[in-house]
C-alpha cells in the first residue's frame, strides 16, 4: 500500500547479548511437531538467519550478538502465518518460552528478570483496542488482496482512531517501566514518532538502565542523525567505491546541485522511481546538477547493481559497498526505508528531502531557475 521498501518489522525477536556471549532460547510449545524448522534472523543488520530443527514440543536457539539486539523468530517456512512469529528481549542466559502451539500463540516467558516485562508488554494485545486494530488491519490486507480500494479507503480512515488509542496505551506502559530495555523497543517500533524532537523527550525521560541496549543505542543515533541531516544543515560527508571500486567522495561535487539518491536493484518502488530521476537529470544535467546514486544491494551482487544500472538507464555516478541495509552511507544517514533522497546545494547543505515524481522535477526548475 505504500511506495516504499521498508524494514519489516512483523511480530518482532528482539536479542541480546554481551560479547561473545550465549543467550539460550527454550521452546516449550503444544502441537509442535518434529522436524519443523525454526528460524531466528537480527532485524537490525543483514546478519544471517539461524535455524534449527524442533523436537517434539520443543525447539532451542542460541545467539551472540551486541546487547539488547532485535531478531525475528518464526516457526515454519509460511511467513504468513498468523502467531509465526514472535517478540523476544535477550540477554546471556536462558529465557523459555512457552505455548499453545502448534506456532506461537499465548506465549508466557520465564527466566531472567525482564522476562516479567515481557509477560506485560505480551499482555497489552489482548486489551479490546488491540483486538480492534488487529480485526481492522487484516481486513485492510484482505481488501487489499482484492483490490477493493472503496473498502481499503473507508478502513483507513477508520485506522487512525484505533491507532492513537493504541499509542496512549503503549505511552502508559512506558510511563510505568522507564529502567526496563524494553521501553526502548516499544519507543523505536511501536510508537514510531516521526517527530524526532518529541522521541528525544521520551528518550531521555528513560532511566540508565533501559538505555544500555542496542535498540537504545540505536534510537540515539537516529536522534542525532536527523539533527545532522536537516534541511539547512551541510550533508554529511561520505567516500564510497563506484563501480569501478574508485573512491568517490561527495566534497568531489561541491559546485553543483547534488541529489544523493539511495536505492538497490531488488527495490521495486525504488525501479519505478527511476524514470523520473532519469528525466530530471536529463533535463537539468546542463544546468548545474547531477545525481549521485547509493545502492544498497546485497553482497555479491554487484552484477545485479550494474544491470540494473543500465536496464534503467541510470547515467550517473553510483557508489556501494554492497552491504545491503548495512551499507556505511544508509547508517550514516539513517535510512530506513527507500527509495529516499536528499537534495544539496553547491555549498553541501540539504535544501529539500524525499522528492518524488515531478515535486523533484518542480524543486529543480525552482532552485535552477
Amino acid at each position: 500500500m505504500k511506495n516504499t521498501i521498508k524494514l519489516l518489522l512483523p511480530a518482532l525477536v528482539m536479542s541480546a547479548t554481551a560479547a561473545n556471549a550465549q543467550a539460550i532460547i527454550e521452546g516449550k510449545i503444544k502441537g509442535l511437531e518434529a522436524g519443523t524448522k525454526v528460524y531466528m534472523q537480527p532485524l537490525t543488520s543483514s546478519g544471517k538467519v539461524d535455524s534449527t530443527e524442533a523436537t517434539a514440543g520443543a525447539f532451542s536457539l542460541q545467539a551472540s550478538a551486541e546487547t539488547g539486539d532485535i531478531y525475528l523468530l518464526r516457526v515454519g517456512k509460511d511467513r504468513t502465518a498468523e502467531n509465526g512469529s514472535l517478540l523476544f528481549y535477550l540477554e546471556p542466559g536462558k529465557l523459555q518460552v512457552t505455548g499453545n502451539g502448534p506456532l506461537l500463540k499465548d506465549i508466557t516467558y520465564k527466566g531472567p528478570a525482564y522476562a516479567a516485562d515481557l509477560n506485560s508488554l505480551n499482555a497489552l494485545s489482548k486489551l479490546p483496542v488491540f483486538k480492534e486494530k488487529s480485526a481492522l488491519s487484516k481486513q485492510m490486507n484482505e481488501a487489499y488482496k482484492v483490490k477493493d480500494t472503496v473498502l481499503l479507503a473507508k478502513l483507513q480512515k477508520d485506522y487512525p482512531k484505533l491507532d492513537s488509542s493504541a499509542n496512549l496505551v503503549y505511552e502508559a506502559w512506558i510511563d510505568k517501566h522507564k529502567g526496563s530495555p524494553l521501553s526502548a523497543f516499544v519507543l523505536s517500533f511501536y510508537l514510531r514518532y516521526r517527530d524526532m524532537e518529541k522521541l528525544e523527550a521520551r528518550y531521555k525521560e528513560l532511566e540508565p538502565s533501559a538505555k544500555k541496549n542496542a535498540v537504545a543505542k540505536k534510537m540515539q543515533h537516529s536522534i542525532d542523525a536527523a539533527k545532522a541531516t536537516a534541511i539547512g544543515k551541510l550533508a554529511p560527508e561520505f567516500t564510497q567505491n563506484d563501480t569501478l571500486g574508485k573512491p568517490v567522495a561527495l566534497k568531489d561535487l561541491r559546485g553543483k546541485y547534488v541529489l544523493i539518491d539511495f536505492w538497490a536493484s531488488w527495490c521495486v518502488p525504488c525501479r519505478h522511481e527511476n524514470p523520473a530521476v532519469v528525466k530530471a537529470f536529463n533535463e537539468y544535467k546542463d544546468k548545474n546538477f547531477t545525481v549521485l546514486g547509493v545502492s544498497l544491494d546485497r553482497p555479491d551482487d554487484k552484477d545485479k547493481w550494474i544491470k540494473a544500472i543500465h536496464d534503467d538507464g541510470l547515467t550517473w555516478t553510483h557508489v556501494s559497498d554492497l552491504n545491503w541495509w548495512d551499507n556505511a552511507v544508509s547508517r550514516l544517514y539513517d535510512i530506513r526505508s527507500i527509495p529516499a533522497n536528499y537534495l544539496l546545494d553547491p555549498e553541501g547543505k540539504i535544501v529539500a528531502k524525499n522528492l518524488r515524481g515531478e515535486d523533484l522535477e518542480k524543486k529543480l526548475a525552482e532552485v535552477l531557475k
